[in-house]
């Protein structure tokens, strides 16, 4: 009888440390968000909490935001005051397309499930795969100055779509107008926002669109804010996203950026930890994988790379033969590597050769049903 309850407690226990993917979040509660979100209201959108996550975080690098609107693009000075392409009001419909780009960027770095690359001066993937050929990157043919992590995914925000009706009660959003300085607030009467925004994950090898998505967010109330920390790259950009943030076109923005990345969560997964080998010595081999994605007392499988299989037709890698070496178990972990010992190995790796964790990927948790938070 003990012993079944102790099973039941524990079980429980299991149950409830499970962290929900995303939470709605008001003033007075929160409420966690269900698997399919598109039918929800966009102001639920607009204050996200993301739920705890302690599982493999992707490497994706946000390439330059897109504009195929008819609204024309607005590009956002940085805080030394050099002077802007165009002003920018309320109502003005023009796309602050690198305040966006920031806002993407924050958001995905929120989630704690990505490790974000530096991609903004990319303006496609034939700008990745030159990266990672021409030394920069870090692998292992590389020079020994090549510290830029390659990424795995590379991810594009396209604005189709992008109309604001906005009346102001301050005469502009905080100095947000050509060679002012961007200081102040806003105080927005009444308004409306909307946007169209097509999220496109792609791979970073291969150049293949591995997924799209398009997403529609409308903001109709005026009088909403946006709740918890200052944004990340706020200062850079001279507190534009704050006041931007103030309106119903950014807000619908923020909303529409919220949507898109839970949903590319989705789409990604969650993957089990897996990594390199970067030395091996005696019965101990060093692996690539740190804190984020191992813990004492887990096992890999380690995995020799075999012959580079090549598409005749198209020059694309298809993979490689690999094959099983045996196991190892981790013995010590530090912030960015891990060491393991031999488990089951019957010949000692080399370095390059992959591991993979046999430790269950984290689910994914969702609501079973949408219930707004408490206004």
């Amino acid at each position: 009888m003990r012993l079944l309850l102790a099973g039941f407690l524990l079980l429980t226990f299991s149950f409830a440390s499970a962290d929900y993917l995303a939470y709605s979040t008001s003033e007075k509660g929160r409420s966690p968000l269900p698997e399919r979100i598109d039918e929800i209201d966009a102001k639920h959108l607009l204050n996200i909490e993301w739920g705890e996550f302690a599982g493999k975080k992707t490497r994706v690098g946000v390439l330059q935001v897109d504009n195929n609107s008819s609204a024309s693009s607005y590009k956002v000075t940085d805080s030394a005051g050099n002077t802007y392409e165009s002003e920018w009001n309320p109502g003005g419909g023009t796309v602050p397309v690198n305040g966006i780009e920031a806002i993407v960027t924050d958001t995905m770095n929120r989630t704690g499930r990505f490790r974000l690359v530096e991609r903004a001066a990319l303006g496609d993937v034939l700008g990745e795969q030159d990266l990672a050929t021409s030394g920069r990157v870090a692998q292992p043919s590389a020079a020994a100055t090549g510290q830029v992590l390659g990424a795995e995914l590379l991810m594009q925000v396209v604005v189709t779509d992008y109309e604001e009706n906005t009346s102001s009660t301050s005469g502009g959003v905080g100095g947000l107008l050509r060679k002012v300085p961007l200081v102040g607030g806003v105080g927005v009467k009444s308004g409306k926002g909307r946007v169209g925004l097509n999220f496109r994950l792609i791979d970073a090898t291969t150049s293949e669109v591995l997924y799209t998505k398009q997403v529609e967010s409308i903001i109709k109330e005026s009088g909403l804010t946006i709740a918890g920390a200052g944004w990340t790259g706020d200062a850079l950009l001279g507190g534009f996203i704050s006041n931007y943030a103030k309106t119903p076109i950014g807000q619908a923005v923020i909303a529409g950026i919220n949507k898109g990345v839970y949903d590319v969560i989705k789409e990604i997964g969650a993957r089990p930890a897996e990594g390199s080998i970067i030395k091996a010595e005696g019965k101990r081999v060093w692996l690539n994988i740190g804190e984020d994605g191992v813990n004492m007392g887990d096992r890999l499988t380690v995995m020799s790379k075999g012959e580079e299989l090549i598409d005749p037709e198209t020059g694309i890698s298809l993979g490689s033969s690999d094959s099983t070496l045996g196991d190892v178990e981790v013995i010590q972990v530090a912030e960015k590597f891990s060491i393991a010992q031999w488990v089951t190995l019957a010949q000692s790796p080399s370095r390059g050769d992959r591991v993979v964790s046999q430790a269950a990927a984290p689910t994914i948790e969702y609501a079973d049903k949408w219930k707004p938070p408490k206004k």
